[in-house]
């Protein structure tokens, strides 16, 4: 997995890296679990796992390996939040100071803390056949969240998922943490390495926000030249009546008056 993605696999360490394409674009974001077994379990942020089961494949070309798609027996919770970890680590009775593998009365499961994300952010990722229970065990201590609800906390973190980020370059999404600069060849890593080196990451993630819904993904100036892309967005903000999203926009034209369509669009970054 060295060969080809951009972050430093280690053999005792659970990771979340990045697979690019030649280009160093994204094709998925995704979490390595080094289990005890002779397996490694790859945990994808795809709606589709079995893209990245066909892209490993794709790229894994000089060793001998077996790529088996295993969702439809695991699950994944994700608890976010200034003091999740201490919380989970008092429900279970131990510290939580880095991912590992969890065997805890009669079930098993793996947590992983997403130093990537802006906030304390742990996954658990559990066999679907003891899912019920560790939801149940965990409702008194955490609140559930809408799908809207969700979608509109990570807006206000600047936190996207991979449908919304495929094909764009990892560092115009200051995604720096998930890669490393001193290891070997990876896919796109001369790529990654020449934007990195030269200062040409042209684009930023940012807030947006207008009084219209976001009715084109192309993000204008006055002048009608394109500068950015809408990526995704909420039919109205959780706590206003405005319409919310996030996008790409080019840096020299953040502070600028921008437009959906015709319409104003707000930029906080």
């Amino acid at each position: 997995m060295n060969r080809i993605t951009t972050n430093d696999i280690l053999e005792n360490l659970n990771t979340r890296t990045l697979l690019l394409d030649d280009n160093g674009r994204i094709i998925d974001n995704f979490i390595i679990v080094n289990s005890q077994e002779k397996f490694k379990l790859l945990i994808s942020d795809s709606s589709k796992a079995s893209d990245l089961k066909n892209q490993i494949t794709k790229y894994v070309i000089l060793e001998d390996i077996n790529v088996e798609n295993i969702s439809s027996s695991y699950a994944r919770i994700s608890i976010f939040g200034e003091g999740s970890i201490k919380l989970l680590s008092e429900i279970f009775n131990f510290s939580i100071t880095q991912s590992k593998n969890i065997h805890y009365k009669d079930f098993s499961f793996f947590i992983f803390l997403d130093n990537s994300k802006p906030l304390e952010w742990i996954d658990i990722i559990i066999e679907k056949n003891d899912l019920q229970y560790i939801i149940g065990f965990l409702s008194s201590s955490f609140l559930s969240i809408s799908d809207f609800e969700f979608k509109n906390f990570r807006f206000n973190n600047l936190i996207t998922v991979l449908d919304e980020i495929v094909g764009i370059h990892p560092l115009e999404l200051s995604m720096n943490q998930l890669i490393s600069f001193d290891k070997g060849c990876y896919i796109g890593q001369e790529v990654v390495a020449r934007m990195d080196t030269y200062n040409k990451i042209q684009r930023k993630l940012v807030r947006i926000t207008s009084d219209y819904p976001f009715e084109e993904k192309i993000l204008r100036t006055i002048e009608s030249n394109n500068v950015g892309l809408v990526l995704s967005y909420l039919c109205k903000s959780f706590d206003s009546s405005k319409f919310s999203g996030i996008g790409l926009i080019k840096n020299k034209e953040i502070n600028h008056s921008i437009l959906c369509g015709d319409k104003i669009v707000s930029i906080i970054h």
